[in-house]
């Protein structure tokens, strides 16, 4: 996860620098709306990742917060952007600007953690060409959808796309590593995805090695049996991995 922290207090940019590389992030750094505008532009020419999520102060000198999420809103693509600020009247201008997230500084460390796992959530992209299959993630295309993912996270799901294929469905989180770890297996191998919709709930088989999707709609109770049976899966790998990990 890369992260574009936009601070012009260096006590404090320096702070949340070391947070988030302890927290396992990836971090650039701007001491000015100005200088964000800029990082995000860069990154984009350069064809480089494109930032996962913005920190952005609302008070600084050159440009403030505000007005830069104003210019990152109308001429980049979508990054999501926390704002934060000492001032609680700030907080209106900078949702109305186009922040996802208001911060009231200071804030505890455990919340900042927090919102920055809830706003960088992603989907998985499965790339079919030909005889090979990639996974994926894929940042939120625009503020909607990064509600939209968020909520799903909250509820143990993520999204999943099948590029190439007109297939969407959503899936229990660990159903992607399964996806990943069989990748390399025989013919005979396929991985089964859970999905329920208000519609309609089915369970998606991917041919591993053959690569196509193959759909068996269920009964919601046929479903809910098959979500309880992943589940407890799921419970006896951690436990495993607990004892000789």
């Amino acid at each position: 996860m890369k992260v574009l922290i936009v601070e012009d207090d260096p006590a404090i940019r320096m702070l949340h620098q070391r947070q988030l590389t302890h927290w396992g992030y990836h971090v650039d750094l701007a001491v000015n709306g100005e200088g964000a505008i800029e990082r995000v532009q860069e990154n984009e020419k350069k064809g480089a990742v494109n930032y996962d999520l913005c920190l952005m102060d609302v008070n600084m000198p050159v440009m403030d917060g505000i007005e830069a999420i104003h210019e990152i809103r109308k001429n980049t693509i979508y990054l999501p952007v926390i704002a934060y600020s000492a001032d609680s009247d700030n907080k209106i201008p900078c949702l109305e600007a186009g922040a996802d997230k208001f911060l009231l500084k200071p804030h505890p460390a455990a919340e900042l953690k927090k919102t920055l796992e809830e706003f960088t959530v992603k989907q998985n992209v499965l790339y079919l060409n030909g005889e090979s299959l990639s996974v994926n993630k894929v940042g939120p295309a625009d503020s909607e959808e990064l509600i939209e993912l968020r909520m799903l996270d909250k509820k143990g799901v993520t999204k999943f796309t099948v590029v190439d294929v007109s297939c969407r469905f959503l899936a229990y989180k660990n159903m992607k590593n399964e996806l990943l770890d069989n990748f390399g297996g025989d013919n005979s191998e396929t991985n089964e995805i859970l999905g329920c919709t208000e519609q309609e709930c089915e369970q998606v088989q991917i041919y591993v090695s053959r690569k196509y999707l193959k759909k068996t709609h269920l009964t919601p109770k046929e479903f809910w049996v098959k979500v309880t049976r992943e589940n407890e899966i799921l419970k006896r790998y951690f436990s495993t991995w607990d004892k000789y990990g």
